[in-house]
Protein backbone atom coordinates (compact mmCIF):
# COMPACT_ATOMS: atom_id res chain seq x y z
CA UNK A 1 0.00 0.00 0.00
CA UNK A 2 2.81 2.49 0.86
CA UNK A 3 4.92 1.20 -2.12
CA UNK A 4 2.08 1.68 -4.42
CA UNK A 5 1.29 5.41 -2.70
CA UNK A 6 4.73 6.37 -3.31
CA UNK A 7 4.90 4.63 -7.08
CA UNK A 8 2.48 6.87 -8.15
CA UNK A 9 3.88 10.49 -7.07
CA UNK A 10 7.79 9.26 -8.35
CA UNK A 11 6.30 10.13 -11.82
CA UNK A 12 6.62 13.59 -10.41
CA UNK A 13 9.86 13.62 -9.97
CA UNK A 14 13.27 14.41 -12.27
CA UNK A 15 16.25 12.31 -12.49
CA UNK A 16 19.83 13.45 -13.00
CA UNK A 17 22.62 11.22 -13.03
CA UNK A 18 25.37 11.48 -10.86
CA UNK A 19 27.82 8.41 -10.84
CA UNK A 20 26.89 4.78 -11.34
CA UNK A 21 24.38 4.21 -9.12
CA UNK A 22 23.98 7.55 -8.00
CA UNK A 23 21.05 10.26 -9.03
CA UNK A 24 20.19 13.62 -8.24
CA UNK A 25 16.09 13.95 -8.16
CA UNK A 26 14.69 17.32 -8.07
CA UNK A 27 11.30 17.14 -6.91
CA UNK A 28 9.00 20.29 -6.98
CA UNK A 29 12.01 23.15 -5.27
CA UNK A 30 13.60 20.14 -3.28
CA UNK A 31 16.59 18.29 -4.16
CA UNK A 32 17.83 14.98 -2.98
CA UNK A 33 20.61 12.80 -3.71
CA UNK A 34 20.08 8.59 -3.91
CA UNK A 35 22.35 6.14 -3.71
CA UNK A 36 20.61 2.71 -5.16
CA UNK A 37 23.71 0.57 -4.22
CA UNK A 38 24.07 1.76 -0.70
CA UNK A 39 20.07 2.29 -0.43
CA UNK A 40 19.98 5.63 0.76
CA UNK A 41 18.47 8.54 -0.15
CA UNK A 42 19.28 12.05 1.41
CA UNK A 43 15.40 12.23 2.60
CA UNK A 44 16.23 9.62 4.88
CA UNK A 45 12.68 7.66 4.83
CA UNK A 46 14.52 4.76 3.06
CA UNK A 47 16.38 4.30 5.86
CA UNK A 48 14.31 4.47 8.39
CA UNK A 49 11.52 2.26 7.24
CA UNK A 50 13.53 -0.10 4.60
CA UNK A 51 11.03 0.82 2.17
CA UNK A 52 12.23 2.99 -1.23
CA UNK A 53 11.19 6.65 -0.67
CA UNK A 54 9.62 8.07 -4.18
CA UNK A 55 12.96 9.85 -4.89
CA UNK A 56 14.31 6.13 -5.28
CA UNK A 57 11.45 4.49 -6.60
CA UNK A 58 11.62 6.92 -9.82
CA UNK A 59 15.48 6.31 -10.13
CA UNK A 60 14.38 2.26 -9.84
CA UNK A 61 12.04 2.69 -12.68
CA UNK A 62 14.26 4.67 -14.60
CA UNK A 63 16.85 2.11 -14.64
CA UNK A 64 13.90 -0.86 -15.38
CA UNK A 65 14.74 -2.45 -11.63
CA UNK A 66 11.98 -4.23 -9.48
CA UNK A 67 11.23 -2.45 -6.73
CA UNK A 68 10.55 -5.33 -4.64
CA UNK A 69 14.23 -6.44 -4.92
CA UNK A 70 14.73 -3.06 -2.75
CA UNK A 71 12.61 -3.63 0.07
CA UNK A 72 14.10 -5.04 2.98
CA UNK A 73 13.36 -8.54 3.94
CA UNK A 74 11.33 -8.08 7.09
CA UNK A 75 8.27 -6.77 4.83
CA UNK A 76 8.74 -9.85 2.85
CA UNK A 77 6.22 -13.28 3.32
CA UNK A 78 8.75 -15.27 4.02
CA UNK A 79 9.87 -13.63 6.98
CA UNK A 80 6.73 -12.75 8.26
CA UNK A 81 6.65 -16.66 8.34
CA UNK A 82 9.33 -17.06 10.11
CA UNK A 83 8.07 -15.17 13.02
CA UNK A 84 4.99 -17.49 13.26
CA UNK A 85 6.80 -20.73 12.41
CA UNK A 86 7.37 -21.79 16.06
CA UNK A 87 5.40 -24.32 17.60
CA UNK A 88 3.61 -22.94 21.39
CA UNK A 89 3.46 -26.39 23.61
CA UNK A 90 0.16 -26.35 25.18
CA UNK A 91 0.61 -26.64 29.17
CA UNK A 92 -1.20 -29.19 31.58
CA UNK A 93 -3.44 -27.66 34.56
CA UNK A 94 -1.27 -26.13 37.98
CA UNK A 95 -2.38 -29.50 39.28
CA UNK A 96 -0.58 -31.59 37.39
CA UNK A 97 3.08 -29.53 36.85
CA UNK A 98 6.14 -30.32 38.29
CA UNK A 99 7.01 -29.42 41.89
CA UNK A 100 10.30 -27.47 42.21
CA UNK A 101 12.31 -26.64 45.65
CA UNK A 102 11.73 -23.22 44.45
CA UNK A 103 8.88 -20.52 45.98
CA UNK A 104 5.99 -19.89 44.00
CA UNK A 105 5.99 -16.92 42.44
CA UNK A 106 3.04 -14.19 44.17
CA UNK A 107 1.41 -10.81 42.83
CA UNK A 108 2.48 -7.94 44.75
CA UNK A 109 -0.20 -7.17 47.42
CA UNK A 110 -3.41 -5.16 46.30
CA UNK A 111 -3.78 -1.76 47.69
CA UNK A 112 -6.84 -0.46 47.80
CA UNK A 113 -6.22 3.63 47.41
CA UNK A 114 -7.83 5.60 50.81
CA UNK A 115 -8.93 7.99 48.72
CA UNK A 116 -11.16 9.24 45.81
CA UNK A 117 -9.66 8.15 42.12
CA UNK A 118 -8.47 10.56 40.47
CA UNK A 119 -9.94 10.89 36.80
CA UNK A 120 -7.25 13.87 35.32
CA UNK A 121 -4.31 12.50 34.04
CA UNK A 122 -0.91 12.61 35.68
CA UNK A 123 1.15 14.81 33.04
CA UNK A 124 4.86 14.51 33.30
CA UNK A 125 7.10 17.05 35.23
CA UNK A 126 8.50 17.92 31.18
CA UNK A 127 4.85 18.61 30.11
CA UNK A 128 3.46 22.21 30.17
CA UNK A 129 0.28 22.05 32.45
CA UNK A 130 -3.35 22.00 30.15
CA UNK A 131 -4.97 25.58 30.21
CA UNK A 132 -8.52 24.50 29.49
CA UNK A 133 -10.13 26.74 27.56
CA UNK A 134 -13.27 25.86 29.34
CA UNK A 135 -12.74 27.04 32.64
CA UNK A 136 -11.47 30.92 32.90
CA UNK A 137 -9.59 31.79 36.15
CA UNK A 138 -10.59 34.71 38.37
CA UNK A 139 -6.95 34.84 39.63
CA UNK A 140 -6.04 38.53 39.80
CA UNK A 141 -9.53 39.80 39.40
CA UNK A 142 -10.79 41.73 42.35
CA UNK A 143 -14.43 39.82 43.46
CA UNK A 144 -17.49 41.73 44.82
CA UNK A 145 -20.39 41.05 46.39
CA UNK A 146 -23.57 41.24 43.94
CA UNK A 147 -25.71 42.30 46.91
CA UNK A 148 -23.92 45.46 48.64
CA UNK A 149 -20.96 45.94 45.97
CA UNK A 150 -17.95 45.24 48.73
CA UNK A 151 -14.75 43.75 48.09
CA UNK A 152 -14.36 42.60 51.46
CA UNK A 153 -17.01 39.22 50.86
CA UNK A 154 -18.82 37.62 48.61
CA UNK A 155 -22.58 36.94 48.60
CA UNK A 156 -22.44 33.86 50.78
CA UNK A 157 -20.37 35.95 53.47
CA UNK A 158 -23.02 39.08 52.97
CA UNK A 159 -25.16 40.16 56.52
CA UNK A 160 -28.29 40.22 56.01
CA UNK A 161 -28.95 42.27 59.17
CA UNK A 162 -26.12 44.82 58.48
CA UNK A 163 -27.76 48.33 58.04
CA UNK A 164 -25.72 48.40 54.95
CA UNK A 165 -28.37 46.05 53.29
CA UNK A 166 -31.09 48.54 55.04
CA UNK A 167 -29.76 51.69 53.53
CA UNK A 168 -29.62 50.03 50.06
CA UNK A 169 -33.44 48.62 50.57
CA UNK A 170 -34.10 52.22 51.37
CA UNK A 171 -32.10 53.95 48.88
CA UNK A 172 -34.15 51.39 46.03
CA UNK A 173 -37.83 52.70 47.74
CA UNK A 174 -37.02 56.08 47.41
CA UNK A 175 -35.12 56.11 43.68
CA UNK A 176 -38.35 53.94 42.41
CA UNK A 177 -40.33 56.32 44.31
CA UNK A 178 -38.54 59.07 42.69
CA UNK A 179 -39.49 57.42 38.84
CA UNK A 180 -42.81 57.33 39.47
CA UNK A 181 -43.01 61.09 40.35
CA UNK A 182 -41.26 61.78 37.57
CA UNK A 183 -42.92 59.84 35.00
Amino acid sequence: MKLERRDRSAGECRLYWLAAQTYEVVNGLNKFVVDLSAHECSCRKWQLSSIPCTHAISCINFKGLDIDAFVDDCYKKPAYVKCYDSVINPLNVPDLWEKTNFDDVMPPPYRKPSHRPVKKRKRGPDKAPDSSQSHLSRRGQIQRCSNCGESRHKRGGFKKSSDKRIIYTLFGIVFSMFLVCFS
